[in-house]
């Protein structure tokens, strides 16, 4: 399985169900062992570049070179696919993309 290196899924570390699937992610080998931060944990630095108030609302992906942000269903999908490329095709598919923002259950998207 491909890693994708630099780049950071951050959680919300009260959230069992964050903790898992991001340990998860990295115990897969689909990020690296620095693939995963608590989202109240961010540097100030940091806190420049990321959307705080979207980040604890839904699952962002840090790209920690040149320091992007993508969220929710594209940032999974960005993880998945980077391992799986078919997947994040499909997932990149219109009327996929569109089930999959608005009718897959919350808690894949949102973090809280």
């Amino acid at each position: 399985m491909k890693t994708l290196t630099n780049q950071t899924l951050l959680y919300d570390e009260d959230c069992p169900l964050c903790r898992v699937y991001t340990s998860g992610f990295i115990k897969a080998g689909m990020l690296d062992e620095n693939g995963k931060k608590p989202y109240c944990q961010l540097s100030d630095e940091e806190q420049n570049f990321i959307d705080v108030q979207r980040a604890s609302n839904e699952i962002a992906l840090v790209n920690n070179e040149n320091k992007t942000v993508i969220y929710g269903i594209d940032s999974l999908l960005k993880v998945i696919g980077f391992s799986f490329p078919w997947m994040e095709t499909i997932g990149n598919l219109k009327p996929i993309k569109f089930f999959l923002k608005n009718y897959i259950p919350s808690f894949l998207i949102i973090v809280k």
